[in-house]
């Protein structure tokens, strides 16, 4: 009776998978938007496109600046700027850059008041190739006059 019931209930769960309805692509497009790029959101920035609201996206890129905003870890807010770029022609480089903002305690760790002289898992600093999953809040003006989209992070890792 003992082996049974392992066997038995091995066997409801795979059953009972079967039955669960399979998500599809069309599901997953209702949730995150994949067409999103630095590079869209920086034109939605500049005016030359329609800000993409609604869906998350995902993004990677290179943190390029770190500002903690709020460094007291129960109400722990950090700003990053995410930047990436592109050859024009052989030439020229193009950058396109975001701001995230991360709030909560879960990202304390993340992001430490000093980085690391050695590299440490799971801490961003700048420099940092990561993966962000957000979602697009508005458009803001940087203390230079330049308008950056700012998206509210909920995931980030590095990708290095």
């Amino acid at each position: 009776m003992r082996r049974t019931v392992p066997v038995l209930a091995c066997l409801f769960l795979l059953l009972g998978a079967t039955a669960l309805p399979a998500l599809s692509h069309g599901d997953f497009d209702r949730v995150v938007d994949f067409s999103v790029t630095l590079k869209s959101l920086a034109a939605a920035a500049e005016g030359k496109a329609q800000l993409p609201t609604g869906r998350m996206v995902v993004l990677s890129g290179t943190v390029s600046d770190v500002a903690i905003l709020d460094k007291e870890q129960a109400t722990f807010k950090v700003r990053i700027e995410l930047i990436t770029g592109e050859w024009i022609g052989l030439e020229d480089v193009k950058a396109y850059s975001c701001y995230v903002e991360f709030s909560g305690p879960e990202f304390f760790k993340v992001f430490p008041a000093r980085a690391p002289r050695a590299a440490t898992p799971g801490v961003i600093s700048g420099n940092s190739r990561v993966l962000v999953v957000g979602r697009v809040v508005d458009v803001t003006t940087t203390p230079q006059g330049e308008k950056r989209t700012r998206l509210d992070g909920a995931y980030i890792r590095s990708i290095e």
